[in-house]
């Protein structure tokens, strides 16, 4: 199966294997089959890839050390109708969730997710989750950056420091390729097209449409393609297709540490991020509430971010990491500054004079402009 971070509402829902495979690789695991301790257990869809290693590294084993609590990874493609339809069974699949941003409020709309107990938590640790603050219901996991990368083989020392760069392409020649805007919100192509056209991140939304389709327009004859997996930028880097590329930052590293001739600038890169949420109804949601606390702490988000290129929730993390990995980060203090992050209830709230959301008016705007 080939995923992508698509986070059109209704379609597939980003429930960690979404983000996973796409961002970052990767492959199925089966359910672990032991028979629960006795402390219990706690079950997890298994994203799978790097970023099932990285949780398993960080968060799973270590909290089955401490507490006695079997993590059973459960694995496989999730559908949001599936999920909730077992909730409103009184059956949930799993207890806890890794929920993308854009596809949380359909959750919420059912109400099919639980109030997350901070009095689990340890002191202090809920005030460090940042940028984005835990809610009542939902909290930040990890974050991810889109940001502009380009072939040091083709474009030598000259480097891009912005999206309006990405669009110049007399200063920087070559081809381009973005994110299909089909996918709404998940590829950040939107953002993109309107920041390159000159708009100020605090003035991103409401997204003007228009405007983001006439800055699209001027692009279109230098654009191969849209890809289509979150490996395919690189491999287009890589195989001199294009020159220039949006890509996600996990996937630019892990080139760079292969040798790979790719750069990449943090300047308007697109934060996105992830959410932990538990289910309405789970069995074991006491065990997941406890792993949700232990997640949150600052070590083992340090050894989260250690294992992979994702920036940790709780900022606390920084203070147990080397500057050179921090610099690889796209919320360290260096990197954020100068991020734009992806604002997720304007594309899930209802567009002005229509029953449909932003992000459902933009996917309808995107077919009927890629189709001319």
């Amino acid at each position: 199966m080939k995923f992508s971070r698509k986070t059109a509402l209704g379609a597939v829902v980003a429930v960690s294997t979404l983000l996973a495979t796409a961002a970052c690789g990767g492959g199925d695991t089966s359910a672990g089959s032991a028979s629960p301790s006795a402390a219990g257990q706690v079950i997890v869809p298994d994203p799978g890839g790097d970023l099932g290693k990285a949780m398993k590294k960080a968060f799973f084993d270590p909290f089955e050390k401490q507490t006695g609590i079997d993590v059973v990874l459960a694995s496989g493609e999730f559908d949001a109708a599936v999920v909730l339809s077992g909730v409103k069974a009184g059956a949930p699949a799993y207890d806890i969730l890794n929920i993308n941003a854009a596809g949380l409020q359909r959750f919420r709309d059912n109400a099919a997710i639980e109030p997350i107990d901070y009095t689990l938590w340890k002191e202090g640790v809920r005030d460090k989750i940042s940028p984005v603050k835990a809610s009542d219901d939902a909290v930040p996991a990890f974050y991810i950056s889109i940001v502009p990368s380009w072939s040091t083989a083709k474009l030598g020392d000259k480097a891009l420091t912005s999206w309006a760069d990405f669009w110049d392409v007399g200063k920087f020649p070559g081809k381009r390729t973005l994110a299909p805007g089909a996918w709404g919100a998940g590829g950040a192509t939107f953002e993109i097209a309107a920041m390159a056209d000159g708009v100020a991140p605090k003035d991103l939304y409401p997204i003007d449409y228009d405007r983001v389709f006439k800055s699209l327009d001027r692009l279109k004859p230098n654009l191969v393609k849209f890809w289509e997996t979150g490996a395919e930028p690189i491999q287009l880097l890589t195989g001199g297709q294009v020159a220039v590329t949006s890509a996600w930052n996990g996937r630019v590293a892990g080139a760079q540490e292969k040798g790979v001739p790719v750069a990449s600038t943090w300047n308007q890169s697109i934060l996105q991020y992830d959410n932990w949420t538990i289910l309405k109804g789970a069995k074991n949601a006491a065990n997941a509430q406890k792993l949700m606390a232990f997640m949150m702490e600052a070590q083992p988000q340090a050894d989260f971010a250690n294992a992979i290129p994702y920036s940790p929730a709780n900022s606390a993390a920084f203070d147990l990491l080397s500057p050179e990995r921090a610099a690889l980060l796209p919320t360290s203090p260096g990197n954020v500054a100068n991020a734009v992050t992806q604002d997720y209830a304007w594309w899930t709230a209802k567009a002005p004079g229509t029953d449909k959301s932003n992000e459902e008016v933009a996917i309808e705007r995107w077919q009927a402009w890629v189709s001319k």
